[in-house]
């Protein structure tokens, strides 16, 4: 795949948006699904190599960080984004790199006080994302192709009836557990009816997409799945902060209401969204017998407790 991304095409657009000759070209060992390259450890070439066809999702993505490049959230700036096809046959995004070292594996051994600043200016900077304001629900490279959802429970319906699906036609769970998953999703209705104000979600916030340098958060990374949609979205993976990085959870929180309150109704929703989420990892995890038997009490027991603290 994408065989014709040779060293002579990425120096031709490189050439075209002025960055120069290629003295260094190297490929980031993990998280990316389609073709990326960094050049000269400044510059980072994206290439839609999927072309899954529809809305391009790096549109969404350039728009993600031109919002956030006029906030204090470190982000990279945009190069160039260009859908011609005219130099390979893919969309691409180039965006300047950003410094600093994955949090989730270099954090582990910093200091108490960088961790705890760490979780703080990520909470912080979540919430400064989430004071973004959109007038329409959904994923934002969808929205400006005139595709919006046309609220927020679309939305939500949308991804559940997705991977239920996954993980039905995979027979992963029972008609029984299905069957409670649709009970929630009605139960849990007038709570996903009461987000009325859609914001500017991450989607995919957790330490693996934030950098730190020096102990200090650096960069966030990865707007594939920018959103605007319920701020509660983005606490999927609350109970993950911790284990990457000890001691960041109560400050992640500290620093996100510094900025902005908690909606009503957070945990509830939060508890569904994992649910979601829960069944993202489950289709990841076909043919995984070890992986299927961790995620799966997380399911079931996500489940137990929203069933016993909704209506």
């Amino acid at each position: 795949m994408a065989s014709n991304l040779s060293p002579e095409v990425l120096q031709t657009i490189c050439t075209a948006h002025g960055l120069g000759k290629i003295e260094r070209l190297e490929q980031p060992a993990q998280g990316n699904i389609n073709r990326c390259f960094l050049v000269n450890d400044a510059y980072v070439l994206r290439f839609d190599v999927l072309d899954w066809g529809g809305a391009n999702r790096y549109a969404g993505e350039k728009w993600a960080y031109d919002i956030l490049g006029k906030t204090d959230v470190p982000v990279s700036r945009v190069i160039a984004l260009d859908t011609s096809k005219s130099l390979v046959p893919y969309d691409y995004l180039i965006l300047t790199k950003m410094a600093g070292e994955t949090i989730s594996t270099s954090a582990a051994e910093l200091p108490f006080a960088d961790r705890y600043a760490i979780g703080y200016s990520a909470g912080q900077y979540l919430a400064t994302m989430h004071n973004h304001p959109f007038p329409q629900f959904g994923l934002l490279y969808n929205i400006l192709a005139g595709k919006p959802q046309p609220d927020w429970s679309a939305y939500v319906a949308d991804h559940f009836r997705y991977y239920q699906g996954q993980v039905q036609s995979l027979g992963l769970l029972s008609a029984d557990v299905h069957a409670r998953i649709d009970a929630l999703l009605v139960r849990m209705q007038p709570l996903l009816a009461a987000v009325r104000q859609g914001v500017f979600i991450h989607g995919d916030y957790h330490f693996r997409n934030l950098l730190q340098q020096d102990g200090k958060l650096s960069a966030v990374l990865d707007f594939d799945w920018a959103a605007s949609g319920d701020p509660s979205w983005d606490f999927r993976i609350d109970h993950q902060i911790e284990t990457e990085v000890p001691d960041s959870r109560e400050a992640f929180y500290a620093g996100y209401i510094s900025r902005r309150a908690l909606p009503d109704g957070h945990r509830e929703r939060v508890s569904l969204y994992r649910i979601g989420l829960y069944l993202d990892f489950l289709e990841m995890a076909a043919g995984d017998a070890n992986e299927i038997a961790l995620v799966m009490p997380m399911l079931l027991g996500e489940m137990d407790w929203l069933e016993a603290h909704i209506p």
